[in-house]
């Protein structure tokens, strides 16, 4: 039988990740209604994203361990779904402001 602590810490990085993808999606909202050029918005946009994704990226690539292809693997897949939560801040921005003007 797992012990109730066990559960209550499995929880524990769902909620940090979900954290991080609602902030990425604010964050493509804000930079929307910012007035910098595009090559600045994409710059600031791969400053938010790469940091989280290459924590676990580097480390499967400096060491060859068994789980190496695991971190790179969750790493390749929170750089995805962190450039499409800042790309669908980006368009729900778009699209508001679309209906409002």
């Amino acid at each position: 039988m797992p012990s109730p602590k066990r559960g209550r810490m499995a929880v524990v990085p769902q909620i940090v990740l979900a954290l991080y993808l609602l902030f990425l999606l604010a964050a493509g909202w804000r930079l929307w209604g910012i007035g910098w050029r595009a090559g600045v918005k994409i710059a600031v946009a791969l400053a938010l994203v790469l940091p989280m994704p290459l924590l676990f990226i580097l480390p499967g690539l400096m060491r060859q361990y068994g789980w190496s292809d695991l971190l790179i693997r969750f790493g390749l897949t929170l750089l995805i779904c962190g450039m499409l939560c800042l790309a669908g801040g980006f368009s729900a921005a778009r699209l508001r402001a679309r209906r409002r003007g």
